[in-house]
């Protein structure tokens, strides 16, 4: 066996279990004796899990450089650009990486990356054509594939057809995320009957009920029944003011108060929810549509 791969053989399998940090140090000893493609492209990873992103990406950039035909390391090189959010970056490496597939799955993979980093752009149209082509390759697709597909038709007010896809999904993940992203799909292309049902069904299960009583809620004011609408909001609320830690908030919950507070008709309220949540960071998918309900107030 060549000398790179006994090296490569030996880092995954004796150090499998150790910390990133005492891997790296593995890594560098390694690399001093003999460096390659393939220990940088571990090397890399090791930085990425220690969020060390610089020191991943120039490792990144030099495995590929010298073994550019690797799909699995451009596409991981994609990904990081993501993350460094680089979505210009992502997407060139994205369209380049198309030129190396090799079968339906790998172009899938491919296209979808270029979704994500077109709806990370703010452009929606090409980011749900990316989704529609990754589909096209492969048909029952992943469960993320869904979401991201789903956001772009939210965005873009193609709430049918976003009902419709993500029921198609639930087909095949049941009894998943998908099933939240659906009733609200439902309640956006006036579905709302249908929405109650299942809300109804899924409130029983659940320990902790606010996320859902919103959509309750929503579905009961748009069939004018306000009265019955303000006890799961009142409900909801209590239930987020509780477990909502001022110092260290979590965003969802923060988003779930802006939009009882919506709900209610509070909208000054539902703005200092949505400052808190654009000053922790919030990404658009969450902010979304709390600012197009405070637009058409």
């Amino acid at each position: 066996m060549p000398l790179i791969l006994v090296i490569c053989f030996s880092f995954l399998t004796c150090h499998a279990h150790e910390s990133p940090s005492h891997s790296l140090e593995v890594l560098n000893e390694h690399i001093k004796e003999e460096s390659s493609p393939e220990l940088l492209f571990q090397r890399a990873m090791a930085y990425k899990n220690l969020g060390k992103m610089e020191l991943a990406e120039a490792d990144l950039k030099a495995a590929t450089q010298a073994n550019p035909e690797n799909l699995s390391w451009q596409l991981e090189r994609c990904r990081l650009q993501l993350t460094r959010k680089r979505p210009d970056t992502a997407l060139r490496i994205a369209n380049e990486a198309l030129k190396l597939v090799k079968n339906n799955t790998q172009r899938g993979e491919v296209h979808m990356l270029r979704a994500q980093a077109y709806h990370f752009s703010g452009k929606a149209k090409p980011s749900l054509h990316a989704c529609q082509l990754a589909f096209k390759e492969t048909p029952k697709g992943k469960l993320e594939w869904y979401i991201l597909r789903s956001e772009n038709q939210y965005i873009l007010k193609l709430h049918r057809q976003r009902m419709l896809g993500l029921k198609a999904g639930l087909k095949a993940y049941p009894r998943s995320i998908l099933q939240n992203h659906f009733v609200d799909a439902l309640i956006d292309a006036e579905q709302y009957q249908e929405a109650l049902s299942l809300i109804e069904k899924e409130l029983p299960t659940l320990r902790w009920n606010a996320h859902w009583q919103i959509k309750q809620a929503r579905s009961l004011i748009a069939l004018n029944r306000s009265d019955e609408a303000q006890k799961p909001l009142l409900d909801a609320l209590e239930e987020v003011e509780q477990r909502i830690n001022p110092a260290r908030p979590d965003i969802l919950l923060v988003a779930d108060r802006a939009n009882i507070q919506l709900l209610m008709g509070n909208k000054s309220a539902a703005m200092s929810s949505l400052t808190m949540l654009r000053k922790h960071r919030a990404p658009k998918w969450l902010t979304k549509r709390i600012e197009d309900a405070i637009e058409e107030k």
